[in-house]
């Protein structure tokens, strides 16, 4: 009998003992479970986290991308508007009249050019090397521009197509005193070989804080003497915010070329 008892107790504890077995395999089999849901959400986390770095390195190519053909598109447009040859000059062959457009290098002619042609202002930063011819609709007529660079080695080329002018513009920068005397000795030159060419004088970037005021370019050029024969006009020209309209003071020099080009054919 005691020993009935003692077997039925031994197995009730290894029961007990199964079950508790059974529940820890249980245990480990849910944690594992848990931890392997765990990791999968992390893995998509990661997964979706690459989709949108992707996307966004995607969208940062196409902007680039863009930026280079607005790029692209800029440089063609200044080829087409500009002209510029850059061999030397050779001698000017016979053709219908120009107007002259010369200054130092860095005085604004080219964008000053650009500005009167398009009535819009238009910044040119690159420096004229040879030559630069631009076609400007002024009250209906068709004008030639021909500007000829500005720095040392093709200021001995001014002289020589001068003849072929209808009038000349030269454009100074106001706000660079220092070079003004150098100005004014090749203004003085250029212009001794044609005493009844018409003169236009801009002096150019008036908006600058050290820009000299047109009566003060007027005595640092000598225009006085400039010759009693000549027809001589100074205006003072700016071309600030690209793209906007040109000023009027601008639109006052463009109707008086096309008047004095007119008188003078």
């Amino acid at each position: 009998m005691e020993r009935g008892k003692a077997r039925k107790s031994l197995e009730k504890g290894k029961e007990t003992e199964k079950e508790k077995i059974k529940d820890k395999r249980k245990e480990k089999e849910k944690e594992k479970a848990i931890k392997k849901e765990s990791e999968e959400k992390i893995k998509g986390k990661e997964k979706e986290k690459g989709k949108s770095t992707g996307k966004e390195e995607k969208r940062k190519e196409q902007g680039k991308e863009a930026e280079k053909k607005k790029e692209q598109l800029k440089e063609e447009e200044e080829e087409k508007n500009n002209s510029v040859l850059t061999k030397p000059p050779t001698e000017p062959q016979e053709k219908n009249k120009q107007i002259i457009v010369l200054g130092l290098d860095g005085a604004g002619k080219t964008s000053v050019l650009y500005s009167l042609a398009s009535n819009r202002v238009q910044h040119s930063m690159a420096p004229t090397k040879g030559l630069h011819a631009v076609c400007i609709n002024i009250q209906d007529r068709q004008m030639e521009f021909l500007e000829i660079g500005g720095s040392e080695p093709f200021r001995s080329y001014w002289e020589m197509y001068l003849p072929k002018g209808l009038l000349l513009i030269f454009v100074v920068d106001s706000a660079d005193h220092s070079r003004l005397p150098e100005a004014k000795k090749h203004l003085h030159q250029v212009i001794g070989t044609n005493p009844i060419l018409p003169l236009i004088v801009f002096a150019n970037k008036q908006d600058l804080e050290a820009a000299y005021h047109i009566t003060d370019i007027h005595d640092a050029l000598a225009l006085s003497e400039v010759g009693n024969n000549r027809k001589m006009f100074l205006f003072g020209t700016q071309v600030t915010k690209n793209g906007s309209e040109i000023p009027s003071i601008m639109q006052d020099a463009k109707d008086l070329i096309a008047h004095l080009a007119a008188d003078v054919q």
